[in-house]
């Protein structure tokens, strides 16, 4: 479908399956880039959007001549008012438009505008980072709400124990006496990384996924439950369906990071990592409450930092959505992403 044109530039939609978007998709990716941008993830996402929700998904192109300049994964309403961005969805925790790596940020920008000067319908155009392109060129006339959402990551400028040590005492404290708890209770905890090297076997992968839905069973309790029949719709969605859990099980670029009491799982987070390997995004992290008293959620993350910190490549952990106190208490710095609700105009 052909919007708008000009001399030197065209907007058309295409399916996220075309060979052209494909192409230039994956061409456009670079090293850094956010793992949530990525084609081969955002695939799952295509595919349980059109399972279980009620919209087209497509690809905005902006073309110069045969060539793709920039792309932006869009979903539209049935009745085609409306759009939404593609990866604007649970579990997902990064949305943007993809530029032809040679465009100078004013192009990037110019190209932008000519986007939304053809694309006038409603639009929400949620979970852009700050930096973006696009967030440069919004329509300010059109705005009709705003929203920003704050991030965490943790970046290890130096050894974990310097890192520690610029932690908040009472912290600190935490954090010895959840070692020091498991140490005195003959709790022999072990962390346990699974990732390209060390790819997560079935069973790993089932034990993972069922401490995960019992944990959002017990935390969600009156939103899941309707009759052990919609328990066990909901189940088989969550297991079978759903992008985050299809994604961070079968990407090759995934992350698992596990803490073991013998062989009961006590905490674990899902990530996946940046192309060039220095980065892990985590959008799923869960501890067994039975074993709340040993604080797993603190002793996992110093784990893995401590992993990321010997680690040859690793550089940073990214928590994702969310200022949730523990980020922040492990030496979290915030970062955000904004939500503009745009208005059609004719």
């Amino acid at each position: 479908m052909l919007l708008l044109r000009n001399m030197n530039e065209k907007l058309v939609y295409l399916s996220f399956s075309d060979e052209r978007v494909v192409s230039a998709w994956k061409s456009m990716e670079t090293p850094e880039m956010s793992p949530f941008l990525h084609y081969d993830y955002l695939r799952y996402v295509y595919t349980c959007t059109r399972l279980t929700r009620p919209y087209r998904p497509k690809v905005a192109c902006i073309f110069r001549g045969n060539e793709i300049v920039m792309l932006l994964a869009v979903m539209t309403s049935l009745d085609g008012r409306y759009l939404k961005l593609m990866g604007d969805i649970q579990g997902c925790d990064r949305c943007d438009a993809l530029w032809k790596p040679s465009l100078s940020e004013e192009e990037r920008r110019a190209v932008a505008r000519f986007f939304f000067a053809a694309e006038r319908r409603k639009f929400k155009i949620h979970r852009i980072e700050d930096g973006s392109p696009l967030l440069d060129v919004i329509p300010q006339e059109r705005v009709v709400r705003v929203n920003v959402e704050p991030y965490v990551h943790i970046p290890l400028t130096t050894d974990i124990d310097s890192h520690i040590a610029t932690l908040s005492s009472s912290v600190r404290q935490n954090i010895r006496t959840a070692y020091n708890r498991m140490n005195r209770d003959g709790i022999q905890f072990r962390l346990e990384i699974f990732d390209s090297e060390r790819p997560i076997d079935d069973k790993t992968w089932k034990d993972l996924m069922d401490l995960y839905f019992s944990r959002l069973f017990s935390k969600y309790k009156s939103k899941l439950v309707g009759n052990i029949f919609s328990r066990w719709k909901q189940k088989f969605i969550y297991y079978r369906v759903k992008h985050d859990t299809l994604s961070l099980h079968h990407l090759p670029n995934s992350f698992h990071a596990i803490l073991y009491n013998g062989e009961r799982m006590m905490a674990f987070m899902n990530g996946l990592k940046t192309h060039d390997g220095k980065v892990v995004a985590v959008p799923r992290l869960a501890i067994d409450a039975d074993y709340r008293f040993y604080s797993p959620g603190y002793v996992l993350v110093v784990e893995v930092l401590r992993y990321i910190a010997s680690h040859p490549v690793l550089e940073e952990l990214d928590l994702s959505r969310g200022d949730e106190k523990y980020k922040l208490d492990m030496g979290g710095i915030l970062y955000h992403a904004s939500d503009f609700d745009l208005k059609a105009v004719r």
